[in-house]
């Protein structure tokens, strides 16, 4: 039987290049500010946990559960360490436990459209280093979402 092609169209998959993180700040309209030398941004959007409601008489001896309510994830957002003043201010959201707003965007289908995810978040965790002679500095910060998180492609 003779091969027949079949077109498929070319993928629209993306790299991150061009994605970028801000911060807010509580006025209106928010003032953003781009955390600088980002080099890669972890989104886990949610988890939903399973209620465990199974007794003694379960049908078929069979576990039973049912979805609870939404967890909002994490971000984490790890860089170049240049110790600049966007950097450094997770310390003060820290130190202040601030919960601010947040705010991701990253082309999409070839630079066509922009994802975009807004929300509120706080820092869970920050680490720097490691401090090595013939390496870069790096650091990560790690964000817990709290609320909704309002995502578009547009």
């Amino acid at each position: 039987m003779p091969y027949t092609f079949t077109p498929v169209p070319p993928s629209e998959a993306n790299s991150a290049y061009g994605a970028v993180f801000f911060t807010g700040d509580d006025a209106s309209p928010i003032d953003w500010t781009a955390i600088l030398e980002i080099a890669s941004i972890t989104k886990k959007n949610y988890s939903i946990p399973a209620i465990d409601v199974t007794h003694l008489t379960s049908p078929n001896a069979t576990e039973e559960m049912f979805p609870g309510i939404i967890k909002p994830g994490t971000i984490e957002l790890t860089g170049n360490f240049i110790g600049d003043a966007t950097q450094l201010g997770f310390l003060t959201f820290a130190e202040g436990q601030t919960v601010f707003p947040f705010k991701m965007t990253a082309p999409m289908q070839k630079g066509a459209k922009t994802y975009t995810a807004i929300g509120t978040c706080f820092v869970t965790e920050s680490e720097d280093g490691p401090y090595e002679a013939n390496k870069k500095i790096d650091f990560k910060v790690t964000l817990q979402v709290t609320g909704v998180t309002a995502i578009t492609v547009a």
